[in-house]
């Protein structure tokens, strides 16, 4: 059981070594972008990936906020969130379009989707990108290079881990790096 733990740290801290400002770049200058044109950041996954959708738009939202009163935070939605919604259209249609469709009816010209995904292979993710270009939404995927989701995605935060846990972990780790920068450029925009 040692040998696996520490395997899994030591691969985990190769891959970690291995990421730089500039992979993450994207991701921050998309959400900056969205925040600085007072657009919503919309953001989903599947499994661990919904999880870390949900983790991400809270920090988002929080975590990011301004501490001046009446600062102007991120609006930033998990369309992972909201079960009644979920199963209302995974049963009624197919599970393929749960985030599709909620897209359709909540976003706006120009609002942000990010999608997480350790496969890059997800219908769902994968509509959901479909439907984000015909509203105007622009997409952007943490995803293997070679899937087809990082193909379809507008823009890519290639991560390709050795293993899905490996994967959820540099998630994780881009999602907070750039929740600590938008904190920062919250703080100083707010002290203006």
């Amino acid at each position: 059981m040692t040998d696996r733990v520490s395997a899994h740290l030591r691969n985990l801290g190769g891959q970690i070594a291995a990421l730089t400002s500039a992979d993450i770049e994207p991701l921050t200058s998309a959400v900056e972008a969205a925040w600085a044109a007072d657009r919503t950041v919309f953001v989903a996954g599947n499994g661990g990936s919904a999880a870390t959708a949900s983790h991400f738009a809270t920090d988002l939202s929080k975590t990011a906020a301004p501490k001046a009163p009446g600062a102007r935070g991120i609006r930033a939605v998990a369309l992972t969130d909201n079960i009644g919604l979920l199963t209302a259209w995974a049963n009624d249609h197919s599970f393929e379009h749960v985030f599709a469709e909620q897209l359709r009816n909540l976003a706006r010209c120009d609002d942000l989707f990010i999608a997480i995904s350790t496969s890059g292979e997800s219908p769902n993710l994968l509509a959901a990108v479909s439907a984000a270009g015909e509203c105007g939404v622009q997409s952007l995927a943490l995803a293997p290079p070679a899937s087809t989701l990082g193909r379809r995605a507008g823009i890519l935060v290639p991560i390709e881990g050795e293993s899905v846990q490996i994967s959820e972990d540099l998630h994780h780790i881009v999602c907070h790096a750039v929740t600590a920068r938008m904190a920062d450029v919250l703080a100083n925009a707010a002290s203006r």
